[in-house]
Formats: C-alpha cells, sequence, structure tokens
C-alpha cells in the first residue's frame, strides 16, 4: 500500500501548487489582524485537507479516469484496491487528527466526507457530478479555516471560491477547444460578482469584467487559468485590506 501512496503522490500532488492554491483561498477569508502562527495553522490545515479530499474524489472518479487518464497508474486494477484502503485509512487518521487538535471544524468536515460519500454513491455514474462534487470542499474547509480567524467570513466569499474553482477546472475543456473559454468566463464572472459586490459601487465591476477580457485573450496560453486563480483573490485581499 505504501508504494501505491507513493506512486499516487508523485502523479497527483504537486507541491508548488497545492501551496500555491492554499495561500490564493485562505487570503479570501484571513485579516491581517490574524497572527502568523494562526495563518500557518490555518494554511496546514487547508494544504492537508485539500490532500485529503482530493484522494477521495480519485477513489470516485476511477471510471471515467481510466479512461481520460491512463498515466494515473494507480488506478490498474492490480492497484487500486490497495489505493482504497489506503485512502480509507487516510481518511480515518484525518478525522481523528481533527477531532483532537480542530474539535470545532470536526463536525462539519464529517457532513462534508458523509455529503461527499453520498452524493457519489448517488451520482457517481454522471460526468458533471465528478465536476461538481469535488468543489464542494472549498468552500466547506475554508469556512472552517475561517473559525480561528478574527476576520467574520462572508457567504458570498465561500460561494464565491466554489464559482473559482469551477472556472479553473473548467479550463480542461478549453485546452481541448478555445470555443469553451465561455464556460470558465461564466464562472469566473459570478464568482467575482459575489467577491467585489459591484452593486455596492458600480466602479467596482470593472474587477470582473476588465480581467475576463485579458483571459479571453490569453485563452489560448497555458498562464491563463493560472491568471485567472491568482488574480481574483490577490484583488480582493489588496481591495479589502489596503484600499477599502
Amino acid at each position: 500500500m505504501i508504494a501505491v501512496l507513493i506512486e499516487y503522490i508523485k502523479i497527483r500532488i504537486h507541491f508548488v501548487q497545492l501551496i500555491g492554491l492554499t495561500i490564493l483561498m485562505s487570503i479570501l477569508v484571513f485579516s491581517m489582524d490574524d497572527a502568523l502562527n494562526i495563518w500557518m495553522y490555518s494554511m496546514l490545515f487547508l494544504v492537508i485537507s485539500f490532500m485529503v479530499f482530493r484522494m477521495l474524489d480519485d477513489a470516485f472518479s476511477v471510471k471515467i479516469d481510466r479512461k481520460e487518464h491512463p498515466d494515473r497508474t494507480y488506478l490498474n486494477p492490480n492497484k487500486f484496491k490497495s489505493f482504497k484502503k489506503i485512502t480509507a485509512i487516510i481518511i480515518g487518521v484525518y478525522l481523528l487528527g481533527v477531532g483532537f487538535v480542530f474539535s470545532s471544524a470536526c463536525l462539519i468536515i464529517l457532513l462534508l466526507l458523509i455529503t461527499s460519500l453520498g452524493l457519489y454513491l448517488l451520482f457517481g455514474e454522471q460526468l458533471i457530478a465528478l465536476k461538481l462534487i469535488p468543489l464542494l470542499k472549498y468552500p466547506v474547509l475554508l469556512y472552517c479555516a475561517s473559525l480561528i480567524s478574527t476576520n467574520e467570513v462572508e457567504i458570498g466569499v465561500l460561494i464565491s471560491s466554489f464559482l473559482l474553482m469551477a472556472g479553473f477546472d473548467s479550463f480542461d475543456r478549453v485546452k481541448r477547444n478555445s470555443n469553451h473559454i465561455w464556460q470558465p468566463m461564466l464562472f469566473l464572472f459570478f464568482g467575482s460578482v459575489f467577491l467585489f459586490k459591484p452593486w455596492l459601487n458600480y466602479i467596482d465591476i470593472l474587477f470582473s469584467l476588465l480581467p475576463l477580457l485579458i483571459i479571453y485573450l490569453i485563452r489560448n496560453k497555458s498562464i491563463a487559468p493560472y491568471f485567472s486563480i491568482t488574480y481574483y483573490p490577490i484583488t480582493y485581499f489588496t481591495l479589502t485590506h489596503f484600499i477599502i
């Protein structure tokens, strides 16, 4: 099982991207007034949580991934049984750890886990469900992380995290056909609306529309999804803590 876990980590866990994503997501819910140790503790929680729930998501998307990602060798029938076992063990250890170290979030995470499992069992054969269920973890885990922050997180920011990640993931279709650029742009637009709330100040709609123009112009570039997932959290953090 250890060999399969190491193989999985090499294929699926890109630590630089994971840490970058964690930083970008955390600045949506944390405040400059939070102590450094709170930031570090919460980001460690998010990194571990993102990895654990990714394993869960990968375990349930096996039928699709075997066809679309033959390079994911841990999904081969002779290895997948071991992968399921190690995933179950890691989830169990994770829940115990959260219960001891972060008890205030334990029940919420348990509900997220049960909900995800239920949805996979009910709708796991449908491609759209396999795309949407993994996105549930972002608003829920960000809310859990915010429990130790001095910043009171807004529901719109949590919804935005779901939509921004949906937009980021939608770039997979754009890589195959650039005409599908409307899909991530739509997710990103609505995600940014929840962040910048242009109904309070109409000029703020520019923070939503201008980057979409840039994204459209660079839609065929590999940097496009990374620009989108970087721009919105950093701009929101800057406006919230340094300008507004």
